[in-house]
């Protein structure tokens, strides 16, 4: 075992995977330090959940690695995850929001609050810190689920903001309890989406007019 790691990696689905995801799931697997579980069924916040408690009743694990279903990463995905060197630790994926593609982090303004989505790909240096991440590739420490309570994902609506996503929900807890993300930044990973060709001339045009913020998503 590469260091007394042991990461058991999962992928969280309520019924396919992708193909690419597939191959990229079958090279993680090749790792000596990874023990691969599938994850199926239900709500997604509710597979995730199980698949926190799976990896907390192996005494030996020491991460909880998930890859989205439709989420296709490098095949040094778990080498960028592992340099972070942190509790938490996020590959970028490309997400649609408010008719703008950015980048599944967010960054903290001056004040350390929540900034904006970053839109950057080709990003250099070291790894940076996020204050809230989607968990389409993550890396997470055993003692982030030790220390943050149960329920560690959920779907929640708050009012007036509305619904808010599984992954940003843990974000917030964990942030919370003094855990944030660290991403690094040639982690990216591609995500496989079927778009009607006006809503993708609807993002390109937003990210023309100006930078993304996280205005209008509850963080």
């Amino acid at each position: 075992m590469s260091e007394g790691r042991n990461i058991l990696f999962v992928v969280p689905t309520a019924d396919t995977v992708e193909p690419q995801t597939m191959f990229a799931v079958a090279g993680i697997c090749r790792r000596d330090d990874v023990t691969f579980a599938p994850v199926v069924g239900g709500p997604i916040d509710c597979v995730r959940n199980q698949a926190v408690k799976m990896m907390l009743a192996g005494p030996d694990y020491t991460h909880l690695m998930m890859l989205d279903s439709d989420v296709i990463p490098g095949p040094d995905i778990a080498d960028r995850l592992l340099e972070c060197d942190w509790p938490m630790a996020a590959a970028i994926v490309p997400i649609c929001v408010q008719n703008a593609i950015v980048g599944n982090v967010v960054v903290p303004g001056k004040d350390g609050q929540p900034d904006k989505f970053i839109t950057e790909w080709d990003r250099e240096g070291e790894p940076f810190e996020a204050v809230a991440a989607g968990t389409g590739c993550v890396l997470i420490r055993r003692e982030v689920f030790e220390t943050v309570p149960w329920p560690w994902f959920l779907f929640v609506e708050e009012f007036p903001s509305g619904r808010v996503g599984e992954d940003i929900f843990f974000s917030r807890k964990a942030r919370e309890h003094g855990f944030t993300y660290k991403v690094h930044p040639k982690a990216i990973a591609d995500h496989y989406k079927k778009f009607p060709m006006l809503h993708l001339v609807k993002a390109f045009d937003a990210m023309r007019r100006g930078t993304m913020t996280s205005e209008g998503v509850t963080l």
